[in-house]
């Protein structure tokens, strides 16, 4: 009777950490979160690339500086559960202008309301 018990257990045993190794395996994960809710804090012609960053809680991936002292910087984290079937994709690309300034939005993917303004956020939540 104690066999009896035992063997299932021990069997269910030896079939979870292959599975568990193959479901962990369809994962991977690119970029760094961040917080796109503090999208609205950012003053055109005010924010700061670094005050930007800490805004969202994370450094841009990517930061492409221009020969004028512009720069265009880019946040994204992507997060895939399975290849190809259940996935999670962020990206915000902002432009600061020669004085370092946060200037616009030049692109946003799956960020909403990334293109409403502090005033336009204000008065939907009126």
């Amino acid at each position: 009777m104690i066999f009896d018990y035992i063997l299932p257990r021990r069997a269910l045993s030896a079939l979870i950490l292959p599975l568990t190794c193959v479901f962990l395996s369809a994962c991977s994960t690119t970029g760094s979160s961040f917080d796109s809710s503090a999208l609205p804090l950012l003053v055109p012609g005010h924010t700061t690339l670094a005050e930007a960053s800490a805004l969202f809680h994370a450094d841009p991936v990517d930061v492409y500086r221009q020969l004028d002292g512009s720069a265009t910087a880019r946040w994204a984290h992507k997060a895939t559960l399975a290849t190809d079937a259940v996935y999670f994709n962020q990206e915000l690309w902002l432009a600061f202008g020669p004085d370092g300034r946060y200037q616009r939005i030049v692109k946003s993917v799956n960020i909403p309301r990334a293109y409403e303004s502090p005033a336009q956020q204000s008065t939907l939540m009126q």
